[in-house]
């Protein structure tokens, strides 16, 4: 990372942090199927049934989310203008979260299962984080709330989108179900705490109305 974009993460990272309280998202989310349990068994065999029947447009379409942002996650359901004003919004909401997730990441340590495993052969980018939980997911469904309240007559589009993209991540072979699973949790314990502020809800509400 350049010495300035450094500087500038940095410096946004000691915003959110003075402003938020983090959560311990660990004891919620729960732990990952033990090794060699049968729901980890059944994991793999869940995976090896989507790599056996995706499709090059299921990869491609995946491959497509690499990286996990608006753009990416709900391009197709907002216009640039949208998009431009809700990244702005959000930002903060999105340094917070970005590190919820790398420390809850950083407490499961979670192989990713083409590591763990070697007859998952992913077909979209791999990913040098840890594996659970799954932070596509995690900002999928984050995202998919906070748009629900700045757009609710696409909430239901929101919903799909975000569930859309949390499957690809399986299907890519990059995440095992369970990962999908705790992503999904941490997501919506970090809309529940930033929506429990009447405050940036209105924010958000207003926000849809400019």
């Amino acid at each position: 990372m350049k010495l300035v974009s450094l500087m500038i993460f940095l410096s946004l990272f000691n915003t959110a942090y003075a402003q938020y309280d983090f959560l311990d998202a660990g004891d919620a989310i729960g732990p990952y199927p033990a090794k060699g349990s049968v729901e980890a068994k059944e994991e793999i065999e869940q995976m090896l049934y989507f790599q056996e029947h995706r499709t090059q447009a299921d990869c491609d379409a995946a491959d497509l989310q690499a990286s996990a942002n608006l753009e990416t996650l709900f391009g197709g359901s907002l216009s640039d203008a949208e998009i431009k004003k809700v990244k702005k919004k959000l930002r903060l909401v999105t340094i917070k979260s970005g590190v919820e997730i790398y420390f809850t990441k950083r407490e499961f340590k979670r192989p990713r299962p083409y590591l763990s495993h070697p007859e998952i052969k992913p077909c979209i980018e791999l990913e040098k984080s840890t594996s659970y939980p799954s932070g596509h997911t995690t900002l999928a469904r984050l995202y998919a709330r906070l748009l629900a309240v700045i757009y609710p007559e696409r909430a239901d589009v929101f919903q799909e989108l975000g569930d859309q993209a949390a499957l690809n991540r399986v299907i890519g072979g990059v995440h095992h179900p369970s990962d999908i699973i705790a992503g999904k949790k941490l997501g919506d314990l970090l809309a529940d705490e930033y929506l429990s502020d009447s405050k940036f809800k209105r924010e958000l509400e207003k926000l849809g109305k400019k």
